[in-house]
Order: C-alpha cells, then structure tokens, then sequence
C-alpha cells in the first residue's frame, strides 16, 4: 500500500470512527455496529436478512447476544423488521432511513477523500 493510499484509508477510518461516536452510534458496541453492517449489506444485494438467518452469526456474537443488539438497533432506530410480501412467518432487517444516511455520509468522506 502506498503512503498516499494508507494515509487516504487511515482519515476514512478517523471520520468514520468521529461519526460512530456520535448520536445513534455512541452507544452501541462494534458487534452491534458489524450486525448493522451485515443487514444494510443484505439490503445492498438485495437479499435482506432473515432474523433466524441473524441469529447464526456465530461469528458476530452468540445467539442470545444477537438477539440483544438486534433490540438495539431497533431502540435507535438503525434497523426496522418488516414482513416481505405478505409473508408473515419470516420477520426480515433492513436498515432504516437513518442508518442508510450514515451510510451515505460515509460515501460522500469517501469520495472527498479520493479527489
């Protein structure tokens, strides 16, 4: 990696970690924030994540711990559960508005960065 590409990903990862510290982020922990990062990605590849698919993240948490940071997300309003299509025996995440604006904020650094 050359001095100028670290130096562009280590300021992304500075305004990253500015914006995780604020308001809804400050008070979840980086399993909860990754958790968060798993469901807008199933969101992204238009895929969304089931709540039974969320508990086997082994590698996120243990069952019990996803379930907590799943109502977490939820009490900040990072992450809603909706039915899909009428089907309601398979509760889906998907990120809400507000967490897609994080997001989006993220990108926006993203671009300024690269110039």
């Amino acid at each position: 990696m050359s001095s100028h590409a670290a130096q562009a990903y280590l300021r992304l990862v500075k305004v990253v970690l500015s914006l995780e510290s604020q308001a809804p982020f400050k008070d979840l922990d980086q399993a909860s924030i990754k958790l968060l990062e798993v469901i807008a990605l199933g969101e992204l590849e238009g895929a969304p994540l089931q709540v039974t698919k969320a508990m086997e993240l082994k590698h996120i948490a243990s069952p019990a711990s996803i379930h907590r940071k799943l109502e977490a997300l939820r009490a900040q309003g990072l992450i809603d559960h909706v039915y899909i299509e009428g089907n309601r025996r398979t509760k889906f995440l998907k990120p809400t508005e507000l967490a897609l604006a994080h997001y989006a904020k993220i990108s926006l650094e993203m671009k300024l960065l690269a110039g």
